[in-house]
């Protein structure tokens, strides 16, 4: 894991130095599967910067990024049974998500455009520390996770060097030791500019 981790660390320095595209998204994010049991509740808590490098075909652009995501969620009371008792309290759920990830995207027109739909798909890995409070307790689990990503949107160019992006996203990060699956669906909100 570290290994991969040194990879993609280089890789996304690598792109920032030549970056052509630069981008910062808002995010509010919507919890899916075993990851909305643990944390139900909509976050609204979501920032993503991104550094991408346009190939010879300039609708193809490859690069990375990194983002932050903060989930919580007030339980209430609530008995749960654990190592063998049973624990009776006022229970809060929180993790916070560090994901940092290798970039592809695929514009649909040519990216100088007024109006250029695109996909996007990333990978790497995240740092992600789940835990809960309970009364005068707290239990956690923390470590790192494979990290997946799929995008849909839009870019809106004002002019030649800056724009807005809307897009739908979709964020995966499986199981690892003591953390759980984690998914959520997202609707991110950004600035994005570039060089010519």
């Amino acid at each position: 894991m570290k290994y991969i981790i040194s990879i993609i660390t280089a890789f996304v320095i690598y792109t920032s130095a030549h970056a052509q595209v630069a981008e910062f998204t808002y995010q509010i994010s919507f919890p899916t599967g075993d990851f909305k049991d643990f944390v139900g509740k909509t976050s609204f808590v979501g920032f993503t910067g991104q550094y991408r490098h346009r190939l010879k075909n300039q609708k193809i652009s490859l690069g990375g990024s990194i983002g932050w995501f903060y989930f919580s969620d007030k339980l209430g009371r609530v008995t749960k049974d654990i190592n063998g008792g049973t624990l009776n309290a006022n229970i809060t759920n929180f993790t916070n998500i560090i994901p940092v990830m290798a970039i592809a995207q695929f514009d649909f027109k040519d990216p100088k455009e007024k109006v250029v739909p695109f996909v996007r798909i990333g990978a790497g890995v995240a740092y992600q520390d789940q835990r809960y409070d309970a009364g005068l307790y707290e239990f956690k689990a923390n470590g790192a996770q494979f990290a997946g990503n799929g995008e849909i949107g839009i870019r809106l160019n004002k002019n030649i060097n800056h724009g807005i992006v809307l897009a739908g996203t979709y964020h995966f990060f499986p199981e690892a030791s003591d953390l759980i699956g984690t998914s959520f669906f997202g609707i991110k909100l950004g600035i994005s500019g570039w060089g010519n």
